[in-house]
């Protein structure tokens, strides 16, 4: 089937990556162009994944379109279509069907996987009273911890029992469920496929325990407050690490403190990084400090 040597224009929405397609030879080029596409044509696409999609006789809808966070791509004419979990072949159906349903009539369609989405070698899960929810990636040969994972997904949230974390591993056949406390398990080692489960405070204990906050701004991930608790000193490597940790552009050698007084406004400068290598002791935060994180000067 030939195929007409043309760049798709760009297309609207976040799953919609044009390229320029083969001129002719039809969807075998198409496959050769993405390496063995036999092979990946009996995958199941998946988040990440970018589909190459060729209509034959409309350049306009021909190029290749991005499996979106929300398991879809994003297509001309017909919208956002479900697409994880089915093969190319089925997906090529389907946009065939809709098209020939409200606007072309006989439309061919082939659809091949242009490129895999890269999958991260091991993760855990963490879901419950954190800020992001999910998974928190990790390469083969590192490891990572409680506090890490947990600081990875955004920290804990207010209503976050820090005294209960569920950790459930897989051991053999079974699963294990073990319970953890931030302060005494920080350092445990993750593994493959753990998940952890945050649990909430009872509803009569945040009003107890939730008193005050300081403030995290700046070059770091997810700037905000943080809570703090009177009975557990919060530190402030701890607070940049629950507000996301630090930007790729930040400036840890040179982090802001701001503390209201009945004086007026005390500033401190700290080197974050300094702190961090020599494992000193940290500088404790009091509540209503603002923590400004600048950014780095090239």
């Amino acid at each position: 089937m030939p195929v007409t040597g043309q760049e798709a224009p760009p297309k609207s929405g976040p799953g919609a990556v044009p390229v320029a397609l083969p001129a002719e030879g039809g969807p075998e080029i198409i496959r050769k162009a993405v390496g063995s596409g036999e092979s990946k044509g009996e995958l199941p696409l998946k988040e990440g994944d970018v589909v190459a999609v060729n209509v034959f006789g409309e350049p306009s809808l021909t190029g290749a379109f991005a499996v979106g966070p929300g398991g879809t791509i994003v297509f001309p004419l017909l919208g956002s279509i479900p697409a994880s979990g089915k093969l190319a072949e089925a997906l090529g159906a389907e946009i065939k069907a809709r098209l020939e349903a409200d606007f072309i009539r006989s439309a061919q369609v082939s659809v091949a996987i242009a490129e895999e989405a890269a999958l991260a070698p091991n993760a855990v899960t963490v879901i419950g009273q954190v800020m992001r929810p999910g998974q928190v990636a990790f390469e083969q040969g590192a490891t990572l911890d409680l506090f890490t994972a947990i600081a990875t997904a955004g920290g804990l949230t207010e209503r976050a029992d820090r005294y209960k974390i569920e950790l459930k591993r897989r051991e053999g056949g079974d699963f294990r469920t073990q319970m953890l406390e931030m302060e005494d398990s920080r350092a445990m080692k993750m593994q493959d496929k753990d998940s952890l489960i945050v649990h909430a405070l009872p509803e009569k204990e945040i009003m107890v325990e939730v008193v005050e906050t300081v403030t995290v701004i700046g070059e770091v991930k997810t700037p905000g407050q943080v809570p703090m608790k009177k009975d557990q000193p919060l530190d402030v490597i701890t607070a940049v690490a629950m507000a996301g940790g630090f930007t790729a552009t930040a400036r840890p050698s040179r982090v802001f403190i701001r503390r209201p007084t009945g004086d007026g406004v005390q500033t401190f400068e700290i080197n974050v990084s300094k702190m961090q290598k020599d494992n000193s002791q940290p500088f404790m935060l009091q509540p209503n400090d603002t923590v400004t994180v600048p950014q780095s000067v090239f």
